[in-house]
C-alpha cells in the first residue's frame, strides 16, 4: 500500500505501548532541563514534536504532570518514558522511533543545565525554554 503521508512508528522497550506519527515533525530538539534528565535517566532528552492529532497511541499508559499543563506518559509494564503532552502538541523521544533518520535536533533548550561533558550542537541554544 502506498501513501502520500509520511508515517513513523515506534514504542516503548517492551512493546506494550506503540505509536504512529503521521506527517513531519513540527520541530526536533534537545532538552537539558533537570526534570528531563531525571525522568529519562540521561544527560538530555532528544524529542520530536508533532501535532497531537497526528499521533495515534495504542496500549495502556500511566503519567504524571511535571509542571502545569505538561504531562509525561510512561509504560506501566517496562517504565519507558513514552510521550510528553503539552497543549495541542505531543513530544515523542527520538530514540523511541523504529527509524529516527531525519529527526535531527534543530535547537537545544535549558542549556543552563547541560552537563559539562556534553558538547553543544551547532544549532540555536536557549538558556531556558526556547523562544516561541
Amino acid at each position: 500500500m502506498t501513501t502520500d503521508r509520511l508515517e513513523r512508528s515506534g514504542g516503548c522497550a517492551c512493546g506494550a505501548l506503540r505509536f504512529v506519527a503521521s506527517g513531519t515533525a513540527v520541530r526536533v530538539g534537545l532538552c537539558h532541563c533537570l526534570t528531563c534528565q531525571k525522568a529519562h535517566g540521561a544527560p538530555y532528552l532528544a524529542f520530536a514534536v508533532f501535532p497531537r492529532g497526528a499521533v495515534d497511541l495504542s496500549g495502556a499508559h500511566a503519567g504524571w504532570e511535571s509542571s502545569a499543563g505538561y504531562h509525561r506518559l510512561y509504560c506501566p509494564a517496562c517504565g519507558s518514558r513514552f510521550a510528553n503532552l503539552a497543549g495541542d502538541e505531543i513530544e515523542l523521544p527520538v530514540a523511541s522511533f523504529h527509524d529516527a533518520s531525519g529527526l535531527d535536533p534543530q535547537y537545544e533548550n535549558w542549556t543552563i543545565r547541560r552537563l559539562s561533558w556534553v558538547a553543544p550542537l551547532a544549532v540555536p541554544q536557549f538558556t531556558r525554554d526556547r523562544d516561541s
